[in-house]
């Protein structure tokens, strides 16, 4: 067959393309209609263009495309046209749609033919309903679903306007109001015939009228006149069983607009539509009352802390009892009040029962213990409670000066004993006759001096430099030492007979590591201080007190004291373990406490070789995991261990998974024996 012959009596295409897809329709009449209403046969869903916009005529196998009194007249090679002929591959546009002639091979057997007698109309509302129940079905907000219920029953119906209303019949609120435009209907409530709406509410029958003015039911009602409508179809939207309100399209131009088809395609949108609108009000309240318990868990969150902070208040109050509770009864247990130096360890009560017996004694006093551990403080308590409280007590750092100047400041001197001495000058030994003269780190004082103060000890007076004359003193000595004077003593670094002279009472003070119970009552010390000094109230956190307890504090009390002004001064009130140092966070050494060589034996800073392994090695176990990130085999491989022996000292220090300590007690001592694996 000629292609001639196939224009003339075979079917032709025309294809449709908008977006970027394109559908093929095969037609067999000779006349095509093309437009926005479903009765065309060429439908094409745009507000641009009319119900009824043009037609494609076939006549003598020569086509022609043909205006039908559309305001914007289809395009043909960019120009409007009302009559025009069309040949194979010729394309005009309509709207956002263009379409081209063409004609289907004779071999093609894939192009869906429009045969005569037939309509593309039934596929096209399959289609066109299922794009629609897809979006219904995908769309959640309430507001935004029913103003696509309206739309679709629009462009289903081919209707100039669409109206939503829900409620009982009398009790409608007209939700959605649009035109074939998708814009909004003003004052909707009175465009509508409620009488209509009320009786499908009612009845929940459809209305369907194909010429409202002719239409013996619809004559009579003044809504119908006033309003002047034509065609109108009115449709029950059911929400579970129950009639819940009406969809209602018109059109007051023209009549026959709506038919029984148009009936069938808006009763199965409304039965989706209720379905729809019966789950987004389901997801609307699911939201309301996930924002209510959101609510309501915030309110309980803020009265939680609320209920915290007033717990943590009265666990303060009831821990500060308790220590009042505790001094009093320590003061019952010993002689004399102590209330300056804070513990109620074992240790430290171990040390106040020493006091008890060395104040009333006259003998020198030798106190030992690591630095910061509040020596003075302990000379201080001595002097306070002995008879020669109301004498003088005198303080000097042996370390502090340099041997002449210490020498002149301990013994005094004459005028014009040395180039500067323009007046005479009792020394400290003079000074604090009657009273206590209290001398720190003894362990750094010159051999030459160490001399001259045993003679003082020996024979109770004092000869100023540049004097021929010697001053009777009664003064008592105390000493403090952070040093092991035994060891110098046998290492010829201090005069033995000196030693025995000064340490007739020795008292030793724990380091802060070994009396962790008394951290608690040393903070809080500190803060009152703070607040006495700067009238600001600071309080700690648990989770940073639990820091600060477990941290082993190598600079002892001077360290924690430094540490929490510090912190008191960075937080808003309460201290966070945020505000605490990252040594202190992390529970390792900090600056200072290397375990490097600094001429000094283990007994001299206060510890053991086995609690220098145990410390080292649990800190480098803390620094492998941090390192692997907690991956076992590659820290007992950073350690130059078995991920067998990192597990036995794992057990033996109490570590948990991460290095860190669990707070159980430790398996056993030093770990340098049995885990060379």
């Amino acid at each position: 067959m000629t292609v001639d012959a196939r224009m003339s009596q075979g079917p032709f295409l025309l294809v449709v393309t908008c977006d970027g897809k394109s559908e093929t329709h095969a037609f067999h009449q000779d006349v095509v209609s093309i437009g926005r209403s479903r009765e065309c046969d060429l439908f094409l869903p745009d507000r641009l263009i009319s119900r009824i916009h043009c037609r494609v005529e076939r006549a003598d196998g020569a086509f022609a495309l043909v205006d039908a009194g559309a305001q914007n007249p289809a395009k043909l090679r960019g120009r409007p046209v009302l009559r025009a002929e069309l040949k194979p591959g010729d394309a005009f546009t309509l709207g956002n749609y263009e379409i081209a002639l063409g004609t289907p091979a004779v071999e093609n057997a894939s192009v869906d033919e429009t045969k005569p007698g037939e309509h593309p109309r039934g596929a096209q509302d399959l289609v066109a309903f299922l794009q629609i129940a897809r979006a219904l079905n995908e769309e959640q907000n309430l507001t935004r679903l029913l103003t696509q219920i309206v739309d679709a029953a629009i462009q289903l119906c081919g209707a100039e306007r669409g109206f939503l209303m829900l409620g009982k019949s009398g009790e409608h609120s007209v939700e959605v109001a649009r035109n074939f435009a998708q814009e909004e209907v003003l004052s909707p409530e009175f465009k509508i015939s409620r009488t209509i709406a009320n009786r499908v509410t009612t009845t929940g029958v459809p209305e369907l009228t194909t010429n409202a003015q002719e239409d013996d039911r619809f004559r009579d009602l003044q809504s119908v006149a006033d309003l002047r409508l034509r065609s109108v179809l009115c449709i029950p939207i059911r929400i579970q069983g129950e009639v819940a309100g009406v969809l209602y399209v018109d059109n007051r131009l023209q009549q026959q607009v709506f038919q029984e088809r148009e009936k069938a395609l808006l009763l199965s949108l409304a039965d989706h539509a209720g379905t729809a609108i019966h789950n987004a009000r389901s997801v609307e309240q699911l939201r309301g009352k996930q924002l209510e318990l959101q609510a309501a868990l915030d309110r309980v969150d803020q009265l939680n802390a609320a209920l915290k902070g007033q717990l943590q208040e009265r666990t303060s109050e009831l821990t500060q009892i308790r220590e009042e509770l505790s001094s009093q009864s320590l003061g019952l247990r010993t002689k004399y009040d102590y209330k300056q130096i804070v513990g109620g360890s074992r240790a430290m009560r171990q040390v106040f029962a020493l006091l008890d017996k060395y104040i009333e004694a006259d003998d020198p006093v030798l106190v030992t213990g690591d630095s910061g551990t509040g020596k003075e403080l302990v000379a201080r308590a001595i002097h306070a409670h002995s008879r020669r409280s109301g004498h003088a007590f005198v303080s000097e750092n042996c370390a502090a000066l340099p041997e002449a100047l210490l020498e002149s400041e301990l013994f005094g001197y004459v005028k014009g004993a040395f180039t500067g001495a323009t007046t005479n000058k009792k020394g400290l030994l003079e000074t604090a006759h009657g009273g206590v003269l209290f001398l720190d780190e003894v362990g750094d004082m010159p051999p030459d001096l160490q001399k001259k103060l045993l003679r003082v000890l020996q024979e109770g007076e004092v000869r100023p430099l540049g004097s021929r004359e010697t001053v009777q003193v009664d003064v008592r000595l105390i000493c403090a030492t952070n040093r092991n004077l035994e060891l110098m003593v046998r290492d010829g670094e201090f005069r033995e007979d000196l030693y025995y002279r000064l340490a007739v009472l020795p008292v030793h003070l724990p380091p802060l590591r070994d009396r962790r119970e008394d951290v608690p009552q040393l903070v809080k010390r500190f803060l009152g201080d703070l607040a006495r000094e700067q009238q600001t109230r600071v309080r700690v956190s648990p989770d940073a007190m639990e820091r600060i307890v477990q941290y082993d504090w190598p600079g002892n009390v001077r360290e924690l004291q430094n540490e929490i002004r510090r912190a008191a001064i960075l937080c808003d009130g309460v201290i966070l373990e945020t505000h605490l140092s990252q040594h202190v966070r992390e529970g390792r050494s900090g600056p200072g406490s290397s375990l490097a060589d600094d001429g000094m034996v283990p007994s001299e800073r206060g510890t053991t070789l086995p609690d220098m392994v145990r410390d080292l090695e649990v800190r480098e176990i803390g620094k492998a995991f941090d390192r692997a990130q907690s991956n076992k085999s590659r820290a007992a491989e950073l350690l130059g261990l078995s991920r067998f022996a990192l597990q036995r000292k794992l057990d033996k220090y109490a570590l948990d998974a991460s290095g860190r300590p669990t707070g159980a007690p430790a398996g056993g001592g030093p770990a340098a024996d049995d885990d060379s694996a």
